[in-house]
């Protein structure tokens, strides 16, 4: 395994190159990253790397002196250049010097990259070999530190491991947390079904090891800590509490905060924290590990904090199941609704049962059981409704809200939606209008989300050649040029607001690729997103 490191002033860059690829496949471990030559230059004496990739161009020291002031002291190691179109004149500079390859920032793909690294790799073997050394790290190439370390803190957190085995295995793969004064943090993405569908499934495994990159690149290095891997949308991180410092919570909840908005700056998803208390050894981290998924867990009953500590859920009353029947009483309350179709009287009886629901303490399991049975007798009175379960062509099915949603916020919304569509169901209201405006009001309505063609006839039980033909002879425009302004009109008042960034507002519209929704724009409006806000 050889060891790796990555120069570059723009965090996205060196973010984006470490997540690119699984490095320790390709037999290279990443030891550290910096933000500029100087940094970079202490940080390589400290680990003597292998290879570096850095950028020409960066504040402080750039790359040129720094492989010139590296080289004096690294002479084996081997250096990869990014560069931009227009530095081509650093490049030969570099070259001279001994730069191994330059890669174009631009044009850096997994496949680029994977090519150049069996190259270097071979170079680097054959070096090795002929001086008779071996300058890998002292574990078997088939499992990467990193996999080690996951093995590691997975152990501990089974409860698998002695202290005393922990503090050997501790030691040898060099793990940065004591067991002493360390907590457990659980973030997790929200809502990553919805997250997921925005990636093809082999950019899935790079959407996670860019959330993991960026968490190890903004925890300042005053944390001891490791990040790891957790279950699906879950990242682990292990931290020893900061000497000295007068309030252990309050640092740790600032850690969190800096983390969460992280993530929200650079890649628009927003996290959830579970936060254990401090335990004094690694025979312990099995208990903080509980404590901060129990703290996590409670994110279900109260959504409206983003870092939830296992010190502030403990002293809640526990939650206990409930009797789940609908009541005779809530059964002619809501039949009296449903009879008149009051929307106004829907939501304050809809939130008399989850005030009800909160006053008897209901668990997470009761809780989501009598949203069903409420279901249930909804259909019973609604059953035209009952055979088109989605409100839209896009959202969850109520049902699959109700079992699979993150919060009772969601499922509790999710149900008053229904409730309302089938007052409109029952009404007649959809039946009496034309296909066209019913696709009309769905794109009005659901322009954000993936919307197509399909899924609007499928919705509105018509076949999607028939719609196509009506909705351009009604309309006078086809149904994709009709979503196309009606996300770039409501792209046009958000730049106008001018407190979004470019990329927010094209996931706003309903374009997860901020680069294709700007050329898109162009295309419509002449301008580019940015000259239109100016």
């Amino acid at each position: 395994m050889y060891k790796l490191m990555i120069v570059d002033d723009e965090l996205l860059m060196r973010v984006g190159i470490r997540s690119m690829i699984d490095w320790e496949e390709h037999g290279f471990h990443v030891v550290g990253e910096a933000g500029n030559g100087k940094e970079g230059l202490e940080m390589a004496l400290a680990t003597s790397p292998d290879l570096i990739i850095t950028d020409i161009k960066m504040p402080v020291m750039d790359g040129l002196q720094f492989i010139r002031e590296l080289s004096l002291n690294l002479k084996a190691c081997k250096y990869v250049i990014l560069s931009n179109f227009d530095e081509f004149a650093y490049v030969k500079e570099a070259l001279k010097l001994g730069a191994a390859d330059y890669l174009i920032k631009s044009e850096i793909s997994p496949a680029s990259l994977t090519d150049l690294l069996a190259v270097i790799r071979d170079k680097l073997q054959t070096e090795h070999e002929s001086q008779g050394s071996n300058r890998k790290l002292p574990y078997n190439v088939t499992r990467g530190l990193g996999h080690l370390k996951e093995d590691y803190f997975k152990d501990l957190i089974s409860g698998f491991i002695s202290e005393q085995a922990a503090k050997a295995r501790a030691e040898e793969l060099e793990i940065k947390v004591r067991g002493s004064g360390l907590a457990v943090l659980i973030f997790k993405v929200n809502h990553f079904d919805r997250v997921k569908k925005k990636y093809v499934e082999k950019d899935e495994k790079l959407l996670r090891f860019s959330i993991l990159n960026i968490i190890e690149e903004v925890i300042p290095a005053k944390w001891d800590r490791e990040v790891i891997l957790g279950d699906s949308s879950e990242y682990l991180v292990f931290v020893n509490t900061l000497i000295g410092s007068g309030s252990i919570r309050g640092d740790i909840g600032r850690l969190c905060d800096k983390i969460i908005l992280s993530i929200k700056d650079f890649m628009n998803l927003e996290l959830t924290a579970g936060v254990s208390t401090v335990v004094a050894s690694y025979k312990s981290v099995k208990t903080a590990y509980e404590e901060a998924e129990l703290a996590l867990g409670y994110r279900f009953f109260d959504s409206t904090k983003n870092v939830l500590f296992y010190e502030d859920v403990a002293k809640l009353p526990s939650r206990e199941p409930v009797i789940t029947l609908i009541t005779p009483d809530e059964e002619h309350d809501f039949a009296a609704v449903w009879e008149s179709k009051d929307e106004q009287q829907a939501a304050e009886l809809l939130g008399g049962f989850r005030s009800r629901l909160a006053e008897l303490r209901a668990n997470e399991h009761s809780i989501r059981e009598k949203y069903i049975l409420l279901m249930e007798q909804m259909h019973t009175h609604f059953p035209l409704a009952a055979k088109r379960l989605r409100p839209s062509p896009v959202e969850r099915s109520p049902y699959e809200t109700i079992l699979r949603g993150e919060n009772w916020g969601d499922i509790h919304q999710s149900v008053l939606d229904y409730m309302k569509y089938c007052f409109e169901v029952d009404s007649s209201m959809m039946r009496e209008r034309t296909y066209t405006e019913m696709a009309v009001d769905i794109i009005n309505k659901y322009y954000a989300e993936d919307i197509s063609l399909q899924s609007v006839a499928g919705q509105i039980n018509v076949n999607p050649s028939y719609l196509s033909r009506i909705f351009k002879q009604e309309q006078g425009e086809n149904f994709i040029s009709f979503l196309t302004r009606v996300r770039i009109e409501r792209a046009k008042a958000y730049l106008k607001g001018g407190k979004l960034k470019v990329y927010e507002i094209a996931d706003k519209v309903g374009y997860h690729n901020h680069t294709y929704f700007s050329k898109i724009f162009k295309k419509i409006t002449g301008v580019s997103p940015e000259d239109y806000r100016e």
